[in-house]
């Protein structure tokens, strides 16, 4: 499974600090084992929201190809969904 990130979501993994990227990281890998609190978002096909504590990443997933594209990647008060 292939993890593409967006704009705003590699912005956001470069602006915190080392430890939070870390555990990011390692999310986005259980993310591509398709493991933890992943929710369709209600009035959409293909938008997944991803909850790790207070940060959400917000995803869509490519069945035909198995590729995930991270839209965004936020804290839960600053995500816009």
């Amino acid at each position: 499974m292939q993890i593409k990130l967006k704009k705003q979501a590699q912005k956001y993994l470069d602006s915190v600090d080392e430890r939070t990227r870390r555990k990011l990281y390692r999310a986005l890998d259980q993310l591509s084992r398709w493991e933890g609190d992943i929710v369709r978002l209600a009035g959409t096909k293909n938008c997944y929201r991803y909850k790790i504590a207070h940060y959400r990443i917000l995803f869509t997933w490519e069945k035909g190809d198995i590729i995930i594209t991270v839209i965004e990647i936020n804290t839960r008060t600053n995500i816009k969904y």
